[in-house]
């Protein structure tokens, strides 16, 4: 494998609180994206996601180098399951992940991560989180038709007040089956319908990235210009590009972000 560009940044200037992490070694390539907390609940002073992107890496430095989807990923899931020892709520920690294997030639996406084989992308965005984003987006866009100003919305975002409730209820469908299933990293089964894997060959160029990208682009240069652009003309997030949550106060981006590319040998 020949690394090109790799890059991560948190949505914090204290890159300590980045609930994003990148993990390389001979055999794997990942991208863990820790899902954003909505509990109190700290693992040894950190936040679920971040505690789980922890052990996730750990538990990938432990593969074997033929170490197989499925194997991998009950893996992941006990060592984040590892976590609730002492009556932390469950589901409390948990992140999607990506994953190249180069023994395997094959991409493993649990989880809404994004990637580029060569010029094909995929965005692997759950269907639960574009409805709670467009109804945030209608809240916001009804206030400003009100004369509430964006500055006024960036402070008290009415949007994301309607739609906390449902993000907080939403990992009943963790691993769940159903329509609104999705995979995540959280402790609990994940089902294979929900192991998303691409296949590629030597040659191939890879780009693997969070979802703290509006557009990834299959170069860090491109996907950075975007970003500057999008939190320069809409920090809400709620036109074109929809989120589930703005920039935040305190905060550089919407989410943290995570990029690396490389090509397989």
């Amino acid at each position: 494998m020949k690394i090109f560009e790799q890059f991560i940044k948190g949505k914090k200037n204290n890159q300590a609180l980045c609930e994003d992490m990148l993990f390389v070694n001979e055999y794997f390539i990942a991208v863990v994206d820790g899902v954003t907390t909505k509990t109190d609940a700290l693992f040894d002073g950190k936040t679920g996601g971040r505690a789980a992107a922890e052990k996730i890496c750990e538990a990938i430095g432990g593969f074997s180098e033929d170490t197989a989807l499925e194997k991998a990923v009950d893996i992941l899931s006990d060592s984040v399951k590892s976590l609730y020892y002492d009556g932390a709520p469950y589901g409390s920690a948990a992140a999607g992940v990506i994953i190249y294997s180069n023994f395997h030639k094959e991409i493993w996406s649990i989880g809404d991560c994004q990637c580029y084989v060569n010029d094909e992308f995929f965005s692997h965005g759950k269907e639960i989180d574009s409805i709670v984003s467009d109804m945030r987006a209608l809240v916001l866009e009804m206030s400003r038709r009100e004369g509430v100003s964006d500055k006024e919305l960036s402070e008290k975002d009415p949007g994301r007040e309607l739609i906390l409730p449902v993000i907080k209820k939403q990992q009943m469908f963790a691993n769940s089956g159903g329509r609104f299933s999705y995979g995540v990293i959280n402790g609990s089964k994940v089902l294979r319908k929900d192991m998303v894997v691409h296949k590629v060959q030597a040659g191939d160029e890879i780009v693997l990235a969070s979802d703290g990208y509006p557009k990834l682009m299959r170069t860090l240069k491109e996907s950075e210009k975007i970003l500057e652009e999008e939190l320069k003309n809409n920090p809400l997030c709620y036109k074109d590009f929809r989120s589930t949550k703005g920039v935040q106060k305190d905060c550089l981006s919407f989410d943290d972000r995570t990029y690396i590319k490389f090509r397989v040998d």
